[in-house]
């Protein structure tokens, strides 16, 4: 056979190979683009989080570990997308039990993480308060607080090193070797959302905000396997009304705060702005991760004054 037959039957199956090649990448990307993994995905922002993710059209598996959807004061309304997320079952501190999960996901959000290293101020937050006529009622009682009873049995692993930090340092590892292992597409990275702070708060040790801040200096040395997403947003609330708990007292008292320091003080003095700062919805925060996850450009920090415009 002449050598320019041989050459362009060549150059045919060149051509040939490179477009099943860019087809299986397209194939690839077409399935990515819609996973979104939400560790923590029944809590307080997870579950906001999987509600936005299904109404923009994404594939949803929530990771937690009960495995089981949120129980909502208004299932009704809440039925059609509870629907249509995955409820799964992991322990985030052993990949073993998520790492099948990982296979193809477009985005990963790690909605995980304590305030204080007391399990009870979760259940607390969710009290409601009795009837102040009560003899048995107090204002104090709904108010997290800030040691732990030392007869009750502690949870090694609820501590700011392990739930704020650890586990997120060992899902974003975790999902980065996953990325490497079928390959990095870098046109188009899987994200990696990362659940912090804005501040800290008063009263609440400084063990807080540091291991947030820990834990975004190692997701950010990931930028070339995955974009990271660093939200940082303030005290949050749920915009649904609901029966009144701890938390909706105290987002009550920070927004009155918040109106009295612009309305007396004009927002002019930076030691009260860094004390009084603004309360976000969780649904704020799910607008904003949903559009920073779209965003192909973006990675970084997203500031809680970026959050507030969702």
């Amino acid at each position: 056979m002449p050598d320019f037959l041989v050459q362009k039957k060549l150059n045919l199956l060149l051509r040939v190979v490179a477009r099943s090649h860019q087809c299986h990448i397209l194939q690839k990307r077409i399935a990515m683009a819609s996973k979104l993994l939400v560790f923590g995905g029944n809590g307080f922002l997870g579950r906001r989080i999987c509600q936005e993710a299904v109404h923009r059209g994404l594939e949803v598996v929530s990771i937690s570990r009960s495995g089981k959807p949120p129980v909502l004061k208004s299932p009704s309304k809440d039925k059609d997308w509870i629907r249509e997320v995955s409820w799964e079952y992991a322990d985030i501190l052993n990949p073993s039990t998520y790492y099948k999960h990982l296979q193809g996901a477009s985005g990963v959000v790690h909605s995980l993480g304590i305030l204080l290293e007391d399990e009870s101020y979760k259940r607390r937050l969710r009290k409601q308060p009795g009837h102040s006529n009560s003899p048995s009622y107090s204002w104090a009682s709904w108010l997290p607080s800030i040691g732990s009873n030392p007869l009750i049995k502690r949870d090694p692993n609820f501590t700011y090193e392990v739930m704020n930090k650890q586990s997120a340092i060992t899902l974003a590892r975790t999902f980065a070797d996953t990325i490497e292992r079928d390959g990095i597409d870098h046109e188009n990275l899987p994200t990696f959302t990362y659940i912090s702070a804005d501040k800290g708060f008063p009263m609440i040790p400084e063990g807080y905000i540091n291991s947030k801040r820990q834990a975004e200096d190692e997701l950010l040395r990931h930028k070339d396997v995955f974009r990271p997403i660093i939200m940082r947003p303030g005290f949050l609330f749920d915009e649904m009304k609901g029966s009144q708990n701890a938390r909706t007292y105290i987002h009550h008292l920070l927004e009155f705060l918040n109106m009295g320091n612009k309305a007396i003080l004009g927002n002019n003095f930076e030691c009260i702005n860094g004390i009084i700062r603004p309360t976000v919805s969780t649904q704020q925060v799910s607008r904003c991760i949903l559009s920073k996850i779209a965003d192909s450009q973006f990675e970084g920090v997203v500031p809680l004054e970026t959050i507030k415009k969702a």
